[in-house]
């Protein structure tokens, strides 16, 4: 969970897979292997709602994460995907040392 009133910057990204129901059990554990991923549900006709934050301290988070999207695309069993929610708050106040 994400707190939109950290120190740091969030950089979050929520993606929709979609593999074969008969796969999704398999392409879910695979997805939950990148950095940064996480599993949020897995439907009953094969679609998966993944969301990828960037790391504490990464210096290219929205590199990253885009580099990673690409990459679970790729695995064997996904059909397809879809980029459906992005956040980064780097440009807020407190993440350009102003004062609040």
């Amino acid at each position: 969970m994400i707190n939109l009133l950290e120190e740091s910057p969030v950089n979050i990204a929520g993606v929709m897979f979609m593999a074969h129901p008969k796969n999704a059990e398999k392409v879910a554990e695979d997805l939950k292997g990148f950095p940064g991923a996480e599993v949020h549900v897995k439907g009953e006709n094969g679609s998966l709602v993944v969301t990828v934050e960037g790391l504490e301290g990464e210096e290219n988070q929205a590199k990253r994460i885009i580099n990673t999207i690409t990459d679970m695309g790729n695995v064997p069993g996904v059909i397809s995907s879809s980029l459906i929610f992005h956040h980064n708050d780097a440009g807020l106040p407190q993440h350009q040392g102003k004062k609040l």
